[in-house]
């Protein structure tokens, strides 16, 4: 419920992906996608992974605000359940009804064909973070409107982090974007330290990078083979 509240906070309208296999729930967010079919803007994601009781096979996208609601209902009942003096109740979440049609949740991560590129310390992905949104207030003009926003940011979260000084990166271009992602979805814990592991993989003209922290990942994926 905290990371859908987050993923609201980027986007009012934002929807969220749901992926089941077996005993595994995967959670997908986007916090950056392409403005149009013109826009190199990289695809950016959150995606948490969550065990289930059960097996489910399941794959599809719903709106976040619906799906907000529906986990506060069962917050609720499980509440009255623990008044009642229930010990480790059962609880259904109940899918909402209705699905969206997100552009961003056309092509799924890859599962295999991984390789680990080098790692980064996420005082890396502070700085840059602090940097972007100086950078977006910087650019913005007074009393902007929708599409100067979106443009503004989509420019700025795009832009690669510099990564020169570690040789492992050669050749690989991590966006900012992703290093905001991993703030605003919560994902590195307050007071973690130490260094984040970064994946890429390869999908036909698809570049997928994979950032790996304590309570969740980052996926960046950019097409035609403009990432690595």
């Amino acid at each position: 419920a905290t990371y859908i509240s987050r993923a609201l906070a980027v986007n009012p309208e934002a929807a969220i992906r749901l992926t089941a296999r077996g005993r595994v729930l995967a959670v997908f967010a986007c916090s950056l996608e392409p403005e149009d079919a013109s826009s190199t803007a990289p695809v950016i994601m959150g995606m948490r992974a969550l065990h289930l009781a059960a097996e489910s096979a399941l794959d599809m996208t719903v709106q976040a605000q619906a799906l907000q609601e529906r986990l506060a209902r069962l917050q609720k009942q499980a509440e009255q359940q623990s008044a009642e003096g229930q010990q480790n109740p059962e609880l259904v979440l109940y899918m909402p009804p209705v699905t969206v049609n997100a552009g961003w949740t056309g092509k799924a991560a890859p599962v295999r064909g991984w390789s680990e590129v080098g790692t980064v310390p996420v005082e890396e992905f502070a700085r840059a973070t602090a940097e972007g949104l100086e950078a977006v207030d910087r650019a913005l003009p007074e009393n902007p409107g929708a599409a100067v926003l979106t443009t503004v940011r989509s420019r700025i979260w795009s832009s690669p982090m510099v990564l020169e000084y570690l040789p492992a990166f050669d050749g690989v271009q991590v966006p900012t974007g992703a290093a905001f992602a991993l703030r605003v979805y919560g994902f590195i814990p307050e007071g973690f330290t130490g260094e984040l592991p970064v994946f890429a993989a390869r999908v036909g003209s698809d570049e997928w990078l994979r950032i790996v922290a304590p309570a969740g990942m980052v996926l960046v994926r950019r097409g035609s083979g403009s990432l690595l």
